[in-house]
Parts: structure tokens; C-alpha cells; sequence
């Protein structure tokens, strides 16, 4: 992944990485640091004083990433499942269009599309978008796709001001947040982008446990936010 990194640098010198370091045990804060060594520029990274999961990995990595003064701040999975020959499209996508705040990668099977997906996590995250569609009446097709960017205005910075309920499926609750936290519907502020590439990298974290609680969580969720969206 790191000569990935480094091509993508070395092509776009107008972006920039924030590697958020959750307390990892292996030898992913030296391959940081050497990433960040040959852009000094470009790379940056912060380490969680202990480790909090995902979803609050990516709020810390926002919360600093808001003290720049950066157009368009997103985050994307370490596995590179969405390759970063996805981020200028994505991110040009949102900055033609003075309406949205947030544009997201979906991982749609379309003709022409390069996607590769273990057979069964697709059925199973089907599953899933399903039951939050209904849940929430969305017409999202893929919320939990590792790839968003979002424009930097108070919008977005009141997403991630607060920590999320859910530690695996806080995708959701950035959606709902930015219901509440605007007067527009959703699709007037999040646009969605099949992806030309995904591919699946390693094995999910997720057990099957997580999978069969997903209902009850997103209950949860739906809950918490009852009265504010």
C-alpha cells in the first residue's frame, strides 16, 4: 500500500493524508512515519491514546483535519479497497456542484465497473443496505462504503462534533446527521457515486454476531435520533 500512497503523492501534490493511528500492534505507525518522511508536506499523522475503534479514528482524524484550511476533507479505508484513483473523481464530483456538502463512493456492479467482492458479504451487505433503506426511507444504495468526502463548512464539522453511537455502523449516523442538522432532504446535500474500482482487501473485522445485532443497533440508532430528525 505504501508505494500506492507514494505514486498518489508524488502525482498530487495538492493532497494531503492524515493517517489516524488506533493503537495498532503491528508495524503500521513505522510504515507511517516513513510515508511521511518522504512528504514531509503531504502526510501527517495523529495516535489515539488508546484504542477507540472506527468510528472514533475517523471523528479524531476530522476534528484535526478541520484545523486546516482545506476545501474538501474525507476519509477513506487503509486497505486502499477504494483505490485512490477514485479520490480525484469523487472529489471533483462534489466541487462542480455548489449543492452538496458530502459525495460518497458506492459500490455498484455496473457494466464496465471493476468490482470485486467476496460473493457472500455482498448478499450480506445487501441484506443490510435493505433493512437501513426501509428503516430510514433512503434511496441509498450503499451507506457503508469506505469512501466520503465532505466540504469543509459548519454542516459537516457538526457531523463529527460529537461521538457516535454505533462503533462499526457510524455511516449511518452521518447520514442522519446531516438530516439534522439541515433543512434540506438528503439528497440535496449527499450525492452518490458508483465507483469504477473496488476491490476487496483481507477479511472483515466483522463476526457473525455483529451481523445478526445489526437490526437491534440500527434501532438504537433510529432511537437516539427520533427526535431530532
Amino acid at each position: 500500500m505504501a508505494r500506492d500512497f507514494t505514486q498518489h503523492l508524488s502525482k498530487y501534490s495538492t493532497h494531503h493524508f492524515l493517517f489516524v493511528n488506533d493503537c495498532s500492534t503491528d508495524n503500521t505507525a513505522a510504515k507511517i512515519s516513513e510515508l511521511q518522511q518522504k512528504f514531509p508536506m503531504q502526510v501527517n499523522y495523529i495516535s489515539l491514546e488508546r484504542n477507540q475503534g472506527k468510528a472514533e479514528a475517523v471523528r479524531q482524524g476530522f476534528i484535526e483535519a478541520f484545523k486546516s484550511d482545506y476545501e474538501v476533507v474525507g476519509f477513506m479505508d487503509a486497505d486502499l479497497a477504494t483505490p485512490l484513483s477514485e479520490v480525484e473523481p469523487l472529489v471533483n464530483k462534489l466541487l462542480a456542484n455548489s449543492v452538496y456538502s458530502m459525495v460518497f463512493g458506492s459500490r455498484i456492479k455496473l457494466l464496465n465497473l471493476d468490482l470485486h467482492r467476496n460473493l457472500k458479504r455482498h448478499y450480506l451487505g445487501r441484506i443490510f443496505a435493505t433493512f437501513v433503506s426501509l428503516l430510514f426511507k433512503w434511496q441509498i444504495y450503499d451507506t457503508q462504503c469506505g469512501a466520503k468526502f465532505f466540504k469543509k463548512n459548519e454542516l459537516s464539522n457538526s457531523v463529527f462534533s460529537q461521538p457516535f453511537i454505533s462503533k462499526w455502523f457510524f455511516d449511518v449516523e452521518i447520514f442522519l446527521r446531516l438530516q439534522q442538522f439541515s433543512d434540506k432532504p438528503l439528497e440535496q446535500i449527499a450525492l452518490e457515486s458508483p465507483l469504477n474500482q473496488w476491490i476487496e482487501r483481507g477479511k472483515s473485522k466483522l463476526k457473525w454476531s455483529d451481523f445478526f445485532a445489526a437490526p437491534f443497533q440500527l434501532l438504537r440508532i433510529k432511537s437516539s435520533y427520533k427526535s431530532k430528525v
